[in-house]
């Protein structure tokens, strides 16, 4: 006789499973800062995931027995010894756990669980607090073919859309409006007739000759044919399925010139990487444009923006310049969401061809956001940075968020700088960025 399991183990499955989630949750808000400054995720191509240490659930075994104590007297249970009400019970030092000796005691239990990089943005959106992007009106909204549907019958078409049914039911319906007609033209009997349309091909003129040459019957039944004329042809007719969506643009720009440094580089991707991802799962359909640009600016696809390496001068101008030109031929801001981020560390041999070109983009073009970001490690100084050049030129306030150097532009100006020098600052750096006031909707 089979064992048949009751109805408690799965829902014992469901609440474990349930607390396995908890625990992921728990997991990555503790460990976030960690998460989003894992270089392996930044290089990954698709199907990111990330690995989130979870302390493993230990169930006790409880076990009845005998032990004895230090005095060699025999107890029962799973008590430690004499002791009073309320007296803090301590742990029993191990082998090797003097101090400064090696402990030979077991740690922790931790399992390793990966979770797609999607549901980790999503939990992140939720505790962080970080908006939604807000569409652009009905209007301007884009529309995208999604695919196509039959939408009733028409009388024209290509012959692989044609309905036989339909077509069919008015060639047997031109078949017996035929024979009538053969029948009261000649005054012959309807199997003669008959015989002479079946002759004919259903051509009505050449049964009309075949009868006044007198035709003999041929067939004791009538057995009904279609006969097509181009106006009895029916056809499906076929819809396009159109949804309007609001559409974003994100132009990722980065400098690669010779100060960038291999660490330089490593901060301005994983802040591009994140803010990249989290636009994308905010909207239906995002494009993201990659400019790379020392001395010049050009556009690379994702996977050459987040390992390219080079040298040279820097001219940041020509990053914003490639941007508003695109913007401008390609994405206009009517009917796009445009979002620029730019990273550098702030050395810019013509800074005022920068501020001129950032200020088209603000004023002229009207971008929904401007964000700038200045790496400098190990908090150096820079009293000429692009950060600097910003700050005197834009319509902006300063201030310090998180232990960071911010400039915000003031009321609808899209305007964010942030100073980033090291990895603590690319988590407050990103809810900075992505805080809703920031953008011109």
């Amino acid at each position: 006789m089979p064992v048949r399991r009751g109805s408690e183990y799965k829902e014992k499955g469901k609440r474990d499973a349930k607390r396995h989630r908890e625990k992921q949750k728990q997991a990555i808000k503790k460990e976030i800062r960690k998460i989003i400054s894992e270089s392996s995720i930044i290089t990954q191509k698709k199907g990111k995931k990330v690995k989130i240490p979870i302390r493993e659930i230990v169930i006790p075994d409880f076990r009845p027995g005998n032990r004895k104590d230090e005095g060699e007297n025999t107890r029962s249970g799973i008590g430690q010894g004499s002791g009073k009400k309320g007296a803090v019970i301590g742990r029993r030092p191990g082998s090797g756990q003097q101090p400064g000796k090696p402990g030979d005691m077991p740690g922790e239990d931790y399992i390793e669980s990966e979770v797609d990089i999607e549901e980790v943005i999503s939990l992140m959106l939720e505790d962080l607090g970080l908006p939604n992007l807000k569409e652009k009106e009905d209007r301007a909204k884009l529309e995208t073919v999604t695919g196509f549907r039959i939408s009733g019958i028409t009388r024209s078409g290509p012959n692989i859309l044609l309905e036989k049914r339909q077509t069919g039911k008015r060639g047997i319906g031109r078949f017996y409006a035929y024979l009538e007609t053969l029948k009261e033209e000649t005054g012959k009997d309807e199997l003669t007739c008959y015989t002479a349309l079946k002759e004919a091909d259903g051509i009505l003129g050449e049964a009309l000759n075949l009868l006044e040459e007198g035709i003999e019957t041929r067939f004791s039944q009538v057995e009904p044919f279609p006969i097509f004329d181009s106006e009895d042809m029916r056809y499906m007719n076929i819809k396009e399925e159109k949804t309007r969506h609001s559409n974003a643009v994100i132009f990722a720009m980065m400098d690669v010139s010779a100060s960038m440094t291999t660490d330089k580089k490593y901060l301005a991707r994983s802040m591009l990487f994140w803010i990249n991802e989290f636009l994308k799962q905010m909207y239906e359909h995002v494009e993201v444009r990659f400019i790379v640009h020392h001395a010049k600016a050009r556009f690379v696809d994702e996977d050459s923006f987040f390992k390219t390496g080079e040298s040279g001068g820097t001219r940041c101008a020509e990053a914003y310049k490639l941007a508003r030109s695109t913007i401008e031929s390609q994405y206009p801001t009517d009917t796009w969401n445009v979002y620029l981020f730019h990273f550098s560390d702030g050395e810019d041999w013509d800074s005022e061809a920068t501020i001129s070109e950032a200020k088209k983009l603000i004023d002229d073009i009207k971008v929904n956001m401007l964000g700038y970001g200045e790496i400098r490690l190990n908090g150096r100084p820079f009293s000429s940075g692009l950060k600097n050049a910003f700050e005197k030129e834009l319509n902006v306030n300063s201030v310090e968020i998180d232990e960071m150097d911010v400039i915000v532009g003031k009321k609808e100006h899209p305007f964010l700088g942030i100073v980033i020098k090291d990895k603590d600052h690319i988590l407050p750096a990103i809810q900075e960025f992505l805080k809703k006031e920031r953008w011109r909707s």
